[in-house]
């Protein structure tokens, strides 16, 4: 888990991202093209869509954005936030998004899995430990082609640091420190291929079941377990449904602002610069809150009836998890292991 303690003060890593991606949107729309006009006297919009509730901390960043860069630019620039999946789910406003359809998103890595898979090794179990290294991987000079296969692929860019969003955490009814442990439990998961292989790995057996269906799967026991952060047990109540929260710590979930970037480049080079700025702002505040509110929230479940197991053997499902994170950087993602780990 990440140092709560660590103080975020990161430069963005967007200053890195390369020229070659952005003279690949040398012929987009400009932004009068996408339903908002930038520079001189007409001032821009721009709506920031998301398949999160409006109390989540990702669209509490764009709102706290919003804030920002409204009183800051006198209100040439103003913003409007569209939470709880009004353009649909995640990966389709990120499709949106990536057509001009809506100026914005706050989601989490999803983006780099639409658009940049091979990269998106940082947002899969039992390959970062900690934030800081989270922080470190993305902002390395190796990493900046993930940032430019975004913008090339995806036609998008994020506007700030990654957002800590809590590192997620086995709950079960029986403790959970060993990987001897999770045998043969139905696993709840989202169907992504790479968390499947590596849970399977580890010995669970994945279920795919729909988040807004997770507490009555396993209220009705169609699951036995599932993996998440804090926010996320806590705002399901699944105290109510699983009695053990098992701190694997096997994933930093982690977020962003993540801007069009035709209607990016169509602004003008103040308007470019005040959403960087706010952007990177707006995210730093953001993770610091997260962190911050991390363990009251692990505090608030043990008294609400969970067992907290802090005894967890993180170090036994790494290595149980090992043969399956290397065959994916072996078949799927750019660069080693080794690589990753000292970047």
């Amino acid at each position: 888990m990440a140092n709560m303690g660590t103080e975020i003060n990161r430069r963005s890593l967007l200053t890195g991202i390369g020229a070659g991606a952005i003279a690949a949107t040398a012929g987009c729309s400009s932004v009068s093209d996408l339903g908002a006009s930038g520079g001189g006297d007409s001032g821009v919009s721009m709506t920031i869509a998301s398949t999160f509730e409006p109390g989540h901390i990702l669209v509490q960043t764009a709102k706290n954005f919003k804030e920002q860069i409204e009183e800051e630019s006198g209100g040439d620039v103003s913003v409007e936030i569209s939470p709880g999946g009004s353009y649909g789910s995640e990966d389709e406003i990120g499709e949106v998004v990536s057509q001009g359809g809506v100026e914005a998103h706050a989601a989490g890595s999803f983006p780099y899995y639409q658009f940049a898979p091979e990269y998106w090794f940082f947002g899969c179990p039992f390959v970062l430990s900690d934030y800081e290294q989270l922080l470190s991987v993305l902002e390395s000079d190796q990493m900046q082609e993930a940032h430019n296969t975004l913008i090339e692929n995806g036609n998008q860019r994020p506007m700030g640091q990654q957002i800590y969003r809590g590192a997620r955490h086995f709950t079960s009814n029986t403790p959970v420190r060993s990987p001897e442990d999770v045998n043969g439990l139905d696993l709840r998961l989202p169907e992504l291929e790479p968390w499947v292989q590596t849970w399977e790995e580890v010995g669970a057996s994945p279920t795919p079941v729909a988040l807004d269906e997770l507490y009555s799967g396993l209220e009705q026991g169609v699951v036995d377990a599932s993996e998440g952060g804090a926010e996320q047990i806590s705002s399901f109540n699944l105290f109510e449904v699983q009695s053990h929260l098992n701190l694997t710590g096997h994933l930093i979930a982690n977020g962003n602002i993540y801007i069009n970037e035709s209607f990016y480049q169509g602004l003008d080079q103040s308007q470019q610069d005040m959403i960087m700025e706010i952007g990177q702002s707006a995210t730093q505040s953001a993770a610091q809150t997260s962190q911050d509110r991390e363990q009251q929230l692990i505090d608030e479940l043990g008294q609400q009836g969970m067992e907290i197991v802090e005894d967890v053997d993180t170090t036994a499902f790494q290595k149980a998890a090992a043969p399956a994170v290397q065959q994916l950087f072996e078949s799927t993602w750019a660069f080693d292991l080794e690589t990753v780990q000292n970047m």
